[in-house]
């Protein structure tokens, strides 16, 4: 039988390899410098006329996403940006997933093997995470004193320690489930211990679980960091300016553009549409890796007669 290809996983591999290129040596292909900025041009009508315009300025070959209403570049913009989005989102998924294992299989190897499933719901189970963030973050986050670094670090911590907490009941859970299987009992009978069950035994058998809590925590981290752009609660910091008010984002991460984009909704559109189409395609991609690993997972599932 022909081995069937999984194109959803190979798909989500080749452009995830794009995003983390561009993370890596984004400033490095921008075509201009974050810092260059074309307010006035001049171009000609069609009666042969020379004429001053102002930015934003559309598409074009000199600025293939156009500029925003202050004459940066947006490609080069978005390429200087990237490294904070995507670094952020697959740093902070696989802390999440390194300690919520670590305790779930350490918690699921102690318990008994009779104890029911943990649920773990508290007060603080049906407040969404970006609104504990935003409200954490607003004092210091908004014409900020401290470095982008510093910011995206405490905004990154936020993620990881209020996100654990759902890794650990799934491999937790999991665990109590594996510690039935025939084999299992089978090596704690011959006088194994929990280290050597878990090594040997639980982690193995949890390492494609591991692929798809990891995907799938990018895809949460990621859309809680799109949340608290549309609030104007960016990654790095927000700078505000007066007369009118705006709230701009210091790091040009991808929400933040998104975010300080959206009342260009009705004109100059192209200055919010390639933000969110960078947006949106780095979501597809952990979504067809998420769905291809779900299928690699059917595949490989042993058949039972």
């Amino acid at each position: 039988m022909k081995k069937r290809r999984n194109l959803s996983l190979a798909a989500g591999l080749l452009m995830l390899a794009f995003f983390l290129l561009a993370a890596l040596a984004g400033p490095e292909f921008a075509p201009y410098d974050v810092n260059e900025s074309k307010k006035i041009d001049h171009i000609i009508d069609e009666e042969g006329n020379r004429k001053l315009v102002s930015s934003p300025f559309p598409p074009s070959a000199q600025h293939p996403f156009g500029t925003d209403k202050w004459g940066y570049d947006i490609l080069t913009l978005l390429l200087h940006g990237a490294k904070y989005t995507v670094f952020t989102v697959l740093i902070v998924a696989l802390v999440r997933l390194v300690i919520g294992a670590a305790f779930g299989i350490f918690q699921g190897i102690r318990t008994k093997k009779t104890a029911r499933k943990q649920l773990n719901i508290s007060l603080f189970s049906g407040i969404p995470i970006f609104i504990i963030i935003y409200f954490i973050m607003l004092g210091i986050n908004i014409e900020p004193t401290l470095s982008p670094l510093q910011l995206t670090v405490i905004q990154g911590a936020l993620l990881t320690i209020l996100g654990i907490n759902g890794v650990y009941n799934v491999i937790f859970n999991k665990t109590l489930e594996l510690k039935k299987m025939a084999y299992v009992e089978a090596a704690r009978t011959l006088g194994g211990n929990s280290s050597h069950l878990s090594r040997k035994h639980i982690i193995p058998s949890l390492r494609a679980d591991f692929s798809a809590i990891f995907v799938n925590e990018c895809i949460q981290v990621l859309h809680i960091i799109g949340q608290l752009g549309i609030f104007n609660l960016f990654l790095g910091g927000t700078e505000k300016q007066y007369f009118p008010t705006i709230y701009l984002s210091i790091t040009n991460e991808w929400s933040g553009l998104i975010g300080q984009s959206r009342s260009f909704l009705y004109h100059s559109q192209w200055i919010i549409i390639f933000p969110l189409a960078a947006y949106v395609l780095l979501l597809v991609s952990f979504y067809l890796l998420s769905a291809g690993l779900k299928d690699r997972k059917k595949l490989n599932r042993p058949t039972h007669i």
